[in-house]
């Protein structure tokens, strides 16, 4: 069965830890290519490669999106 997600790119902010890490981590599984934002490298990077590990790809973005500069 081919995902939906397959050859789409998604970006998720807040996707050093919870919700954003959990839809992160699904779209992954489906095979989404990930722009990943959040404010702690530390847990963005845990973040990013865990979703590679399940078979996405991830790129992390270390980011306030609350501020404008």
């Amino acid at each position: 069965m081919e995902s939906v997600l397959k050859d789409r790119v998604a970006i998720v902010t807040g996707a050093g830890r919870g919700i954003g890490r959990v839809i992160a981590l699904a779209f992954a599984r489906q095979g989404a290519s990930l722009y990943l934002a959040a404010r702690t490298k530390s847990e963005l990077n845990e973040t990013a490669e865990a979703c590679i590990k399940v078979g996405g790809n991830a790129h992390a973005v270390v980011t306030d999106i609350a501020a404008r500069d």
